[in-house]
């Protein structure tokens, strides 16, 4: 597991940038037909909110 030190303010910031890039990648994920890039869409949005639900955890 690889491990990185963020500063408050870094944290918040990246905690804003998921917020924000998440409803995105759900809408472009449920509007393609494409089954393979759906899955990876699907993927990507997984692990990206349980990295956010991580940082929420610990981000003032």
């Amino acid at each position: 597991m690889a491990a990185i030190e963020l500063s408050a303010r870094e944290a918040a910031t990246l905690v804003r940038v998921l917020e924000s890039y998440i409803p995105e990648l759900t809408t472009e994920r449920v509007a393609t037909d494409h089954r393979q890039w759906h899955a990876e869409l699907k993927e990507q949005e997984a692990i990206l909110g349980d990295l956010l639900k991580r940082l929420k955890a610990v981000t003032p």
